[in-house]
Parts: C-alpha cells; sequence; structure tokens
C-alpha cells in the first residue's frame, strides 16, 4: 500500500503545481502597477510626514511669538501706567504751583488794598497762559484699568 500511495502523490503533484501556478501567479503588468502604487503611497507618506513637520515647526515658532508678544505688551502697559502716573503727578505740581502764583500775586495786591483775586468759575475756558485743567480726568484714567479705558473708546477709523 505505501507504494500505491507514493504513486498517488506523484500522480498528484503535477495537478498541484499547475493548480499552484494558475492560482499564485500574477502578471508581470499586475504586479508592475502594485509596485508602482506602493511607491506612490510610500511618497505621498513620506510629503505629508515633512509637511507635518514643517507645521509643527511653524505652531511652536507662533507660540514663541505669543509669549513674547504677551510680554512685550505687559512691559509696554507698564510703561503707560507709569506714564500716566507721571502726567498726574506734573499736573498736580502745575496746578500747585498756580495756586502758590495766585496767592503771591493775592499777596502783593492785597497790601496795595485790592480785593482778593476771584477764583476760576468751573465751565470758563483757561486763559492762553494757563494750562487746561485736565487732572481729574487724568486721576480717573491712571485709576482705571487700561484694558477698561482703551476697549471703552472707539477708535477714530472705526465706523
Amino acid at each position: 500500500m505505501s507504494s500505491l500511495s507514493l504513486i498517488r502523490k506523484v500522480a498528484c503533484l503535477p495537478f498541484l503545481l499547475v493548480a499552484l501556478a494558475v492560482a499564485g501567479c500574477v502578471t508581470q503588468e499586475t504586479f508592475n502597477a502594485q509596485v508602482i502604487r506602493t511607491n506612490n503611497f510610500q511618497r505621498q507618506l513620506a510629503e505629508e510626514e515633512k509637511r507635518s513637520a514643517d507645521l509643527t515647526a511653524e505652531i511652536a515658532r507662533l507660540k514663541n511669538q505669543v509669549v513674547e508678544l504677551e510680554a512685550q505688551n505687559r512691559a509696554l502697559t507698564a510703561q503707560l501706567k507709569e506714564a500716566k502716573a507721571q502726567v498726574v503727578r506734573s499736573l498736580e505740581e502745575v496746578g500747585r504751583l498756580q495756586d502758590e502764583i495766585k496767592q503771591a500775586r493775592a499777596a502783593a495786591v492785597a497790601p496795595l488794598g485790592a480785593a482778593a483775586p476771584i477764583s476760576k468759575a468751573r465751565g470758563v475756558a483757561p486763559s492762553s497762559t494757563e494750562p487746561p485743567d485736565r487732572l481729574d480726568e487724568l486721576k480717573d484714567n491712571a485709576a482705571s484699568p487700561l484694558m477698561k479705558s482703551n476697549a471703552g473708546t472707539p477708535s477714530p477709523a472705526a465706523p
């Protein structure tokens, strides 16, 4: 029985080889098309990976720029606040000096028997030598948050 089974195996072998050859083989055209398709996918993948890396670098650069701009904004806001405070101090000094001048003029005129100077009424424009009185307005602006004062006033270019 062993020789009979060996003969059967040998007889089946050509059928198996033909079946494998027919089922497992592809034409050269199909193979080349698949190779080209695979190469295209690999090229596209490489391009997208490069693009992704470029975009990631751009995101990191923009995040750094945002941090730098925020720091610059904080510094400029502090400078603006200090400048407003300095203007308030200067206007307070101007007001104090104007009061001293008025008192000195009143003292100079008083011995001659003239009446004391009349204080300026509200709503009257200052003389050409007198600076406008904006001290109260500047104090209000210096006390309020900077962003609030900027947000409430529309820009001249805004419609």
